[in-house]
């Protein structure tokens, strides 16, 4: 039995695969814990792994009532340059002892400790590289760049040329398919793609309004449920894009205290409904390009007209769909002409679903959760983080 701890953050989309991968870890008889922020703590627990709040880092509030320009900077502050992760993360790991050390790529004050420790530690990257890591000429990356190299100056560490650098030599789990990272091409043998992670949950029925003989498309609508964004415009245009038309909506993540529009008769919103339930039947997805969303169509050979929000690797998902021929990117305040066309369009012509199709294959073929624990416990046995 080897103790695993997972140190993660509250990004949305990069929870799932690590909740996946330590299911898997978990049903092979390890130990699992989650080393993290107060505010996941109760949805880490919900699935099973204990969770501790990092000390100093581990209170802050991610998603309080701020401007965008200020929940940037906490972010900044507080979990991809956060030099307490030097202090917190060891100081955890005295009161909970652990084998291995498994890391949120973007959290750079973390991925410095990995350097300062004997212990094996390995990256974990939710979607592709290209997407995830911004240019260090961009704002974005500009900042997160310059904080970093604050942090590990400090640490008495080298600084970085580029984001990147910091898994140098470390096995790197990245949890999509080289087709949708272009960073994959020529990259460093420590760097594994095993393909997207699901999460596994207790079985679960939906209790769909139509009739099995319904033959009109099903289209789920699938946006973000994390606090950064509010989705509701992309809903409310949706709905309106796609009411008048012979088509079934199912949208996710949305219920009736959510501030939509009242559903027209060709819709029905649902919280949840995990997307094995209703990908299999779904004939287009309209989402914010969130990498597991994006994913899971492509896994049921669905295609995709993506809104994406302006930030992290949505827009990039988006227009790398756009690239494959497996969907439509739009700007995410499309209005409802735009999404009816883009919608429409992939209805109308097979050509999406065939290269979405295709994609699905290479999905199929990748080794996905059990990958990746069989990665960490190769990790385990060589005792060494370093390759």
């Amino acid at each position: 039995m080897t103790r695993f701890a997972f140190v993660t953050w509250d990004g949305g989309g990069n929870l799932g695969p690590a909740v996946g991968i330590a299911q898997e870890l978990a049903a092979r008889g390890h130990e699992v814990r989650f080393l993290g922020y107060k505010g996941q703590r109760a949805s880490i627990e919900e699935r099973g792994f204990p969770c501790t709040a990092l000390r100093q880092s581990g209170g802050v509030d991610l998603y309080r009532d701020v401007a965008a320009e200020q929940r940037l900077a906490a972010l900044l502050r507080n979990v991809w340059a956060c030099p307490e992760h030097l202090e917190d993360i060891p100081e955890a790991l005295v009161d909970h002892p652990a084998d291995v050390l498994v890391v949120d790529f973007s959290m750079q004050g973390a991925l410095a400790f990995a350097r300062q420790t004997e212990m094996p530690v390995a990256v974990l990257a939710h979607s592709a590289i290209a997407g995830l890591v911004p240019p260090p000429e961009s704002p974005v990356g500009a900042a997160r760049l310059a904080a970093t190299n604050q942090l590990r100056v400090a640490a008495g560490l080298p600084i970085l040329c580029r984001l990147n650098g910091a898994w140098d030599h470390l096995l790197t789990l990245v949890t999509t398919i080289p087709d949708l990272d272009p960073a994959a091409i020529g990259a460093a043998d420590s760097i594994h793609y095993v393909g997207p992670v699901v999460e596994r949950f207790p079985a679960q029925t939906w209790d769909s309004p139509w009739d099995a003989e319904d033959s009109r498309p099903l289209i789920v609508v699938s946006f973000t449920t994390t606090k950064l964004w509010d989705q509701c415009g992309r809903i409310r245009n949706t709905l309106a894009a796609l009411s008048d038309e012979p088509v079934r909506i199912l949208v996710l993540g949305a219920d009736a205290s959510d501030n939509i529009p009242p559903l027209p008769a060709n819709a029905t919103a649902r919280h949840f409904v995990p997307h094995g339930l209703v990908l299999p039947s779904a004939a287009l997805t309209v989402t914010h390009c969130g990498h597991g969303t994006v994913t899971a169509s492509l896994a049921h050979g669905v295609p995709v007209v993506g809104l994406p929000n302006p930030a992290a690797d949505q827009p990039f998902l988006a227009a790398r769909l756009k690239q494959l021929g497996a969907g439509l990117a739009l700007d995410g305040e499309s209005p409802p002409d735009a999404i009816r066309h883009a919608a429409l369009e992939i209805l109308s012509h097979p050509a999406f679903r065939d290269a979405a199709g295709r994609l699905a294959a290479v999905i199929r073929a990748t080794p996905g959760a059990t990958g990746a624990a069989d990665e960490l416990e190769h990790l385990a046995l060589a005792g060494s983080s370093l390759s």
